[in-house]
């Protein structure tokens, strides 16, 4: 590991610590103002529950969306490794990092391209040297001027 991963690793888990500790001050929060209105009912006040109405006509799914549902934990597991991809310093790679002809690395192909550039590059002046020199090749026509 290197210094890089053991910084995301230590901001990640300060980031799950504080948003934890937010979500655990604002529930105790919340316990904390029903215990109040709790205490300010008359005595003999009795606090009727809600009625819980079952799974029937009305709710045809998991909040309306029948089946589908299921793609709502697809997407959280794929949005859950998307997030610790980024955070270890995953990036935009498609293929893996640098399988191409240029070897490993984000930029392996960098080296091979520059090199058969440079090739090519001399392959044209090696023609355009022939051309000239060879007295059985005609030189190609001159561009008509423009005047």
């Amino acid at each position: 590991m290197n210094g890089r991963t053991i910084l995301n690793l230590v901001l990640g888990a300060l980031i799950v610590l504080v948003l934890a500790g937010i979500g655990i001050g604002i529930y105790n929060a919340g316990v904390s103002q029903g215990i109040a209105q709790a205490a300010t009912l008359p005595e003999g006040t009795t606090v009727v529950a809600p009625v819980a109405y079952g799974y029937g006509y009305g709710h045809p799914g998991f909040f309306g969306f029948g089946f589908l549902w299921i793609l709502f934990p697809i997407f959280f597991f794929l949005l859950l490794f998307g997030l610790a991809r980024a955070a270890f310093g995953g990036g935009r790679r498609w293929g893996g990092p640098g399988w191409g002809p240029g070897g490993y690395g984000r930029d392996g192909w960098h080296e091979e391209r520059e090199r058969r550039m440079a090739e090519y590059h001399q392959r044209l002046h090696d023609e355009q040297a022939g051309r000239s020199g060879n007295p059985n090749r005609p030189n190609p026509p001159n561009p008509p001027n423009a005047s």
